[in-house]
């Protein structure tokens, strides 16, 4: 029997411990298609640091209604029963059995109260933290997935480029076998080939390099077979620095969590102010119970316990400079923020600027690129160009359409990042 009710709370004390352990989720398989949106609300709600920054905010939490605890009614119960039987010490035979209930009730505790407001406005501020890294993790989660986008159409660039020196290679073949071409333009061609051939695999490695990255962000498998759009799109966007910077500094949540510590300084520091306070707590106790030899069967008692700490070597003076100092440095904090944040929309705006013209300027390069590869391609069937136009075309051609590419990746990114700057929601 002793052994059964042994096994029995070894058991029950192994399934309290399982049910406290934290659940440990499996990265999520996701197989077809994946918007960005998609891949933003994954970010925000599932990413690794959106996970952890939500502990941290959890434990603030926590920590704060501790503290508030220091300043509200105690009250716990106790029992206690004895059987003495120890006549060779001179002690006689007794028997005891009580109930007792002891409450405590502050009533002046200037310093816990001002423990209490400090360690709510640190909890808020972990809050708005929070709400910094899930703005953080969308703008990553937007950057990965254009980027991952990117490595497509990069590969896809390259393989159409690979399938424009295959057609020369074929053609210039054809020339040599008629006595039109001399045979070392064929090897030339067949050199481009080889050359594009490896730009074609090297961005075919940067593609699922990219889209491996973009799963570990997003705490997907990696066997996962994503499937992304092949384009970006370029909406027409603009934002004056004025109104962005207004936004950023009402919005951004670095700029709340920056002001929510200094009044979290302030209300350390009158808590340290207090120490020079009395403090005083009411305490009331009663009892109920049996015991033999009699020794009464209830009774009670109230009392106040005041505390007025007269002399205790510095350490309530030290306790106020160092507030004073915290106070000091959030203050500083928060004007930094406040400047960083302008420096971010103003730096986000310029790059968005650039993005925009050079995009502009990729697209023009790009269709005079194709029209002179055109053009080529007419005179080396016409016999009129050499082989060195063609090659010089059809490379031209190749870095034109990558370049488009990067500059629409960039113009959409510098989009996300004037909102990321502003503090805006994610926009679609």
């Amino acid at each position: 029997m002793r052994n059964a009710l042994l096994a029995s709370l070894l058991f029950v004390a192994l399934a309290q411990a399982a049910l406290t352990q934290p659940a440990f989720a499996q990265p999520q398989v996701w197989n077809g298609p994946l918007s960005r949106e998609q891949a933003v609300l994954r970010a925000t709600a599932a990413g690794f640091d959106v996970r952890m920054a939500r502990a941290d905010a959890s434990a603030a939490r926590g920590q704060a209604l501790g503290q508030r605890s220091a300043v509200l009614p105690q009250v716990s119960l106790s029992g206690n029963q004895i059987n003495a039987h120890l006549p060779q010490l001179g002690m006689p035979e007794a028997t005891q059995t009580y109930a007792s209930a002891t409450a405590s009730v502050p009533i002046i505790n200037v310093a816990g109260y001002s423990g209490v407001r400090m360690g709510r406005r640190l909890a808020d501020a972990s809050s708005a933290d929070l709400g910094g890294v899930v703005d953080d993790a969308a703008f990553a989660a937007v950057k990965a997935y254009d980027r991952a986008v990117l490595g497509a159409g990069v590969a896809l660039a390259q393989q159409v480029s690979v399938g424009d020196q295959e057609a020369n290679v074929r053609l210039v073949e054809l020339r040599v076998q008629a006595g039109k071409t001399p045979r070392y333009e064929l090897a030339r061609a067949r050199a481009a080939l080889a050359g594009a051939q490896q730009m074609a695999e090297d961005a075919a490695a940067e593609r699922d390099e990219a889209l491996n990255d973009l799963k570990l962000l997003l705490d997907f498998d990696m066997m996962s077979n994503l499937e992304l759009p092949n384009s970006f799109s370029t909406p027409d966007f603009n934002d004056t620095l004025a109104t962005a910077s207004q936004r950023a500094l009402r919005q951004r949540p670095a700029v709340a969590a920056a002001r929510l510590r200094i009044d979290a300084a302030r209300a350390g520091l009158d808590q340290a102010r207090a120490a020079y306070l009395p403090t005083a707590a009411l305490t009331a106790q009663t009892y109920n119970g049996s015991s033999n030899p009699p020794l009464g069967a209830s009774g009670s008692q109230v009392g106040v316990a005041v505390t007025l700490p007269i002399v205790e070597g510095g350490a309530r003076h030290a306790a106020v400079l160092q507030a004073s100092a915290a106070l000091e440095k959030a203050q500083a904090d928060y004007e930094r923020q406040q400047l960083m944040v302008q420096d971010d929309v103003a730096n986000a705006l310029r790059e968005l600027s650039a993005a925009r013209q050079n995009l502009q300027t990729a697209r023009a390069a790009t269709n005079d690129a194709l029209e002179n590869l055109r053009v080529a391609s007419l005179r080396q069937k016409a016999g009129k160009a050499i082989e060195l136009e063609v090659l010089d075309a059809l490379s031209t051609a190749a870095a034109a359409r990558i370049t488009l590419l990067q500059a629409l990746e960039r113009y959409d990114v510098a989009i996300a990042g004037v909102h990321h700057a502003a503090g805006d929601p994610f926009q679609q």
